[in-house]
């Protein structure tokens, strides 16, 4: 009987590591889900940013070839 019972234990001790390092491994994996999911987020907030920042200056130069002056044009005003 004692025997059985520390067989018993020792089969639980196992299964329990094995629960555990199934949990870190799926830990470590949605650490890099949340991390990358972090670098593609800023990616996208910086390729906003470009764009607006290149339509910007696209607004500006079309202001200033109509004759508005440099520094009106450059003051993000919407003339119409």
């Amino acid at each position: 009987m004692m025997y059985g019972e520390v067989g018993r234990l020792a089969d639980e001790a196992m299964w329990l590591s094995i629960r555990q390092a199934e949990n870190a491994a799926l830990l470590a994996v949605a650490i890099q889900y949340a991390w990358l999911d972090l670098c593609v987020e800023s990616y996208r907030a910086t390729g906003a940013a470009v764009r607006d920042e290149l339509g910007q200056q696209a607004r500006t130069r079309r202001l200033i070839q109509r004759g508005v002056s440099p520094s009106i044009a450059a003051q993000e005003l919407r003339i119409v």
